[in-house]
């Protein structure tokens, strides 16, 4: 028997031959889609992260403005009577200034036993002290500056305050943060701009931003600011960009 008879090697049909074709094509393209995957990754890897600083310097909208004294008397009945003829006089004399009856707030009267630092006898018809006085609340801002500065007004009519504290704030941040993230985020950007400049690559999209926090004090100090008529609004953003 000859050796071509023991051994017939099997016949590929066409349909055969043409999966082959495709598995192997097949296996190609993934390798081609990998390879891209791969690139396409390492690219989206490579980032700059910047921080973006944005600045203003605005106006407080709203004022609280805390105005209290004390009157003293030889009974606490007497004391509290003194200062609520006292205190009529006051919120007289705030209204004069141009504030609405309804900006003005009482606090609750103390009425309690004077006693002397020294202790000693308490002078006769000073046995009692009563305590206590208004709060502004208003958005007249410059009615209160303005206030502040004439407290002549009340030594006038006998009233020694014991306390004129001022506060001031600003609400309306929601009128000025669009303008204030896109300032922030255009620093961001030329931040990026030129160190990608200096690395010798090309700032390209966006990846990721991400708001920092609103901060309000005062317009010289980053602190503080509860007491200044002019506050300074501060944001940083931290912004990615893909490098190309």
């Amino acid at each position: 028997m000859s050796r071509s008879a023991l051994y017939s090697p099997p016949k590929q049909s066409g349909t055969g031959l043409l999966g082959s074709v495709l598995l192997a094509a097949g296996v190609m393209a993934a390798g081609f889609f990998i390879a891209m995957a791969v690139k396409d990754f390492r690219k989206y890897d490579q980032f700059i992260e910047v921080r973006g600083l944005a600045e203003e310097v605005v106006k407080s909208d709203k004022a609280s403005w805390n105005l209290s004294f004390s009157v003293l008397a030889e009974t606490p009945q007497d004391a509290g009577s003194a200062w609520t003829k006292k205190l009529e006089t006051l919120e007289t004399l705030v209204l004069g200034m141009g504030f609405e009856a309804s900006d003005i707030r009482r606090q609750p009267v103390t009425v309690f036993e004077n006693v002397n630092p020294n202790g000693g006898p308490v002078e006769a018809g000073k046995h009692w002290r009563a305590q206590g006085g208004i709060v502004i609340e208003t958005a007249k801002v410059d009615a209160v500056e303005k206030a502040t500065l004439n407290a002549n007004v009340f030594l006038a009519e006998n009233i020694v305050l014991e306390s004129s504290f001022v506060q001031y704030y600003f609400t309306d941040l929601n009128s000025i943060k669009p303008r204030m993230l896109k300032a922030a985020t255009d620093n961001a950007k030329e931040a990026a701009q030129t160190f990608a400049a200096d690395s010798g690559v090309t700032v390209g999209a966006l990846k990721t931003a991400t708001q920092g926090l609103f901060s309000i004090s005062a317009p010289l100090s980053e602190y503080g600011g509860e007491n200044t008529l002019m506050k300074k609004i501060r944001v940083v953003t931290k912004v990615q960009y893909l490098v190309e």
